[in-house]
């Protein structure tokens, strides 16, 4: 914030809510960064060698239990971001009513586009299945991917960041936007590759039609 004193700009550094000292913090940044990280090397590995496919005797299984793991995982970083935010001062410029209906309000926008996403996708579609070569007919379009890019991916950034500004954490929105840095690096990754994928499928198709 910036005020004028006579002819002297003064400008006033917000105070810094954030104790460095908690590892709870660092635990729930390592989890933020680690999840995005292990599904794409899976997912990866097994593309390029079906390693996962031959452990488990089946690509749906294989599928199924990297499904499950991930699944796992989010919860375990869901449970140490809300444990972050227990642990973590309160910034109270952010204890108004207005802001904590708003992050009501990205929790419920958030909560919509996962479920709709996973609804769309299916089980397969949401937990790579592309990789294990289960392909989808066609590209969802269907809501929420008629709004948005990457719903599922936006929709978990909004709860992380509602869920910050109902708890008034400003560590709790340091640890949101760290979300969304990792889901755009793992975006910028796997965007290119889903394409890669499935124009190998057309090309495919047109040769054997």
């Amino acid at each position: 914030m910036s005020t004028w004193i006579g002819s002297t700009l003064q400008v006033t550094i917000p105070d810094i809510y954030i104790d460095w000292t908690d590892r709870n913090l660092w635990i729930s940044m390592a989890t933020i960064a680690f999840n995005p990280t292990y599904w794409n090397v899976l997912a990866r590995w097994e593309y390029r060698s079906k390693g996962l496919s031959r452990i488990f005797g089946s690509k749906h299984v294989a599928c199924w239990v990297l499904g499950a793991s991930i699944f796992g995982l989010g919860i375990f970083r869901d449970m140490r971001f809300s444990t972050a935010l227990n642990t973590q001062p309160r910034w109270y410029t952010l204890q108004q009513n207005w802001i904590l209906w708003l992050g009501y309000g990205c929790i419920t926008i958030g909560t919509i586009f996962v479920f709709m996403s996973f609804y769309a996708l299916g089980y397969y579609g949401t937990f790579l299945g592309d990789y294990f070569g289960i392909l989808m007919d066609k590209k969802v379009t269907s809501f929420p991917f008629n709004v948005i890019d990457n719903p599922m991916y936006w929709g978990s950034f909004l709860n992380f960041f509602g869920a910050a500004l109902v708890k008034a954490s400003q560590s709790g929105i340091l640890l949101s936007l760290l979300v969304a840095v990792c889901y755009k690096i793992a975006i910028m990754y796997e965007g290119p590759f889903t394409e890669k994928i499935y124009a190998e499928k057309d090309k495919k198709s047109s040769k054997s039609a």
